[in-house]
């Protein structure tokens, strides 16, 4: 079965993002369900055959309670628009699409299990999203991070190669790398002023932290980077179990879908939102392939010809 894995809270915050100003005529925030549902609608015209789930987060225990500060700069959602995040919560189940969460944990986490758990299936996994801890999952001809367009950043499709490009290290040592590199929108510091491309050289020849440090002194780093490389040793492992997916979670809460054209149309009525349909959304998803079959006709043989 092919899989479509959208990352819950990344998508509502962009959707929030985009259309903040949207609203009820008694003022009502609408904008994040409506930016959220539009996506969905075009997401599964584009890849009909995928059968389509969302991970959302839950506050990541586990991760505070190594780093207290983790993500702590991060800018939350405003109060005002959590009736909308319950009412699209409401509205994908009626679209039929399976919902996944674990207490205490991140979405990330809930993808990197849901994505081991599908691994036997024969089948293609793609993953929507723009969490760069993500990219750990691929792995060519089985799981695709689809990034999705943000201002003027174009979206792009990873594969093996793609996070090779960018970051010099294969997806599965991508963690270690990053631990070394750091991610401050996750609050998270890593090595200042070491030369990246010797530290993804050594994450790849050496295949994970311990063989970094060991490389250390025979690296190409200065004397300064490999004395900074010592001293933040602590802080880069510290990294690594925060940024490393857990592919084991337990106690994951699944939610299952059923289209329902009547819930779906009660939401977007609350919502004052007009401009999609919802008899239209509940034929797509209901649907695998969204096809519409006529009365049976006798065969015609046609010659054709294609370019590719």
């Amino acid at each position: 079965m092919n899989r479509f894995l959208i990352d819950g809270m990344n998508l509502a915050h962009r959707a929030h993002n985009a259309n903040f100003e949207l609203s009820t005529a008694d003022g009502k925030p609408t904008g994040m369900i409506f930016g959220f549902t539009r996506t969905l609608v075009s997401l599964k015209k584009k890849y009909r055959g995928y059968k389509f789930a969302i991970a959302w987060d839950s506050r990541p225990e586990s991760k505070i309670a190594i780093r207290p500060g983790y993500k702590a700069d991060r800018t939350p959602l405003p109060p005002t628009v959590s009736s909308e995040l319950q009412d699209i919560k409401i509205l994908v189940s009626a679209c039929g699409i399976d919902q996944y969460v674990c207490i205490g944990e991140e979405a990330d986490d809930v993808m990197a299990t849901l994505v081991k758990r599908w691994a036997c299936e024969n089948g293609h996994v793609v993953i929507y999203s723009n969490d760069k801890d993500l990219l750990q999952l691929v792995v060519d001809g089985k799981v695709v991070v689809y990034s999705p367009k943000i201002a003027q950043k174009p979206e792009k499709f990873y594969d093996e190669s793609a996070v090779k490009e960018r970051y010099g290290v294969p997806p599965k040592l991508l963690a270690c790398f990053r631990s070394i590199d750091g991610d401050p929108s996750d609050g998270l510091q890593g090595v200042p002023r070491v030369r990246r491309k010797i530290v993804a050289s050594l994450v790849s020849s050496s295949g994970g932290l311990d063989g970094v440090y060991a490389s250390v002194e025979a690296s190409d780093f200065s004397p300064r980077e490999k004395s900074v490389m010592v001293e933040t040793k602590e802080r880069v492992y510290q990294n690594f179990l925060l940024m490393a997916l857990k592919g084991d979670l337990q106690g994951i809460t699944e939610t299952l879908g059923s289209v329902d054209k009547t819930a779906i149309e009660e939401v977007l009525a609350r919502n004052q939102i007009k401009s999609i349909d919802a008899a239209a959304t509940a034929d797509l998803f209901a649907s695998v392939l969204n096809v519409k079959y006529a009365d049976p006709v006798e065969a015609t043989k046609i010659e054709s010809y294609s370019l590719f």
